[in-house]
């Protein structure tokens, strides 16, 4: 079943693949009244969909003059997924690493083989140790991190 927000998801994708330096800026407003819905689901969209472990950068200004920006990380710089997670290690769940390993095969950036060894080292690895010695899912998050940023230099070491 097709939803509103995968429409506005396409609409925004199609919007970044018709720009020559794949950045888009768009008021949150405008959005809304062209989808008919409330600006809530815009940020919805925006936050499950175009996150940093999709392929995406979004900057965003409120207010009336407000915008969002949202630009395509391209597949070779894997240097802002690093520095999010050196800054927000205790909020990486499962599902982002999936988004990313997923996001990662799908331009061809990883083989599926090299998919599924980042998620036996990031995900199932972790969980079957996780009795072992993490008090906290925040605990869990943090290595997870830490996990996924290691291999992450060593991809980026190996591309260039």
């Amino acid at each position: 079943m097709y939803s509103l927000c995968d429409s506005i998801e396409n609409y925004i994708i199609r919007l970044i693949d018709d720009s020559p330096n794949q950045t888009i800026t768009i008021q949150r407003g405008k959005l809304a009244n062209e989808f008919d819905c409330a600006p809530s689901q815009i940020n919805y969209v925006l936050t499950t969909r175009f996150n940093v472990f999709r392929g995406f950068v979004v900057e965003s200004r409120r207010g009336g003059s407000g915008y969002i920006r949202i630009m395509r990380v391209p597949i070779d710089r894997l240097e802002p997924i690093i520095i999010y997670l050196d800054s927000n290690e205790e909020l990486l769940k499962e599902s982002d690493v999936e988004d990313l390993i997923n996001w990662l095969e799908r331009e061809e950036f990883i083989t599926p083989r090299e998919g599924a060894l980042i998620r036996a080292a990031a995900i199932d690895a972790l969980e079957k140790v996780a009795d072992l010695d993490f008090s906290s899912v925040t605990d869990r998050n943090q290595m997870r991190a830490r996990i996924l940023k290691e291999i992450l230099i060593q991809i980026l070491r190996w591309v260039e």
